[in-house]
């Protein structure tokens, strides 16, 4: 095996290991969440330069007048990744995790979507429902992703 080969080969790894790691956590907090306290919000995570994971997180709500507004999710998800990508320069990957709607299946599933600074960009999907004797979450599994983060 040549130089660039080997280097090569160590890059995959870091990457997947990196990517691993990201969507693990993520599953695993969005998981316990749904266990605690019945769902979640969104939330980002991002793993730095020097390997430490860090939890982002947005505001749920604004305040208007008074009152709350409805939570909008669809705006978290957007701010998350607005603050990501202000953010990129000081992480080597970063996953948004949030709860999705799965109208085939007819049931809710928890959706990372991760990318990495090289580039590779991949989603998971755990298919989850509530069930007499608690939550049960299906096995996940990836799909292709978009770069939304390093573009």
């Amino acid at each position: 095996m040549d130089q660039n080969t080997s280097e090569q080969a160590e890059t995959d790894a870091l990457v997947q290991d990196d990517l691993n790691k990201l969507i693990g956590t993520a599953l695993g907090v969005a998981g316990e969440q749904l266990e605690t306290h019945g769902a979640f919000l969104p939330v980002g995570l991002v793993l730095t330069h020097d390997g430490e994971l860090n939890l982002v997180a947005v505001a749920p709500n604004t305040v208007e007048g008074e009152e709350e507004a409805e939570l909008d999710a669809d705006q978290m998800i957007a701010d998350l990744f607005e603050a990501l990508a202000q953010q990129r320069e000081s992480n080597r990957a970063a996953a948004v995790v949030c709860d999705i709607h799965l109208t085939d299946d007819v049931t809710d599933a928890i959706h990372v979507m991760a990318e990495h600074s090289t580039g590779v960009c991949v989603s998971a999907i755990r298919p989850y429902r509530q069930e007499p004797t608690g939550w049960a979450f299906g096995k996940p599994f990836l799909e292709a992703g978009e770069q939304a983060i390093w573009v």
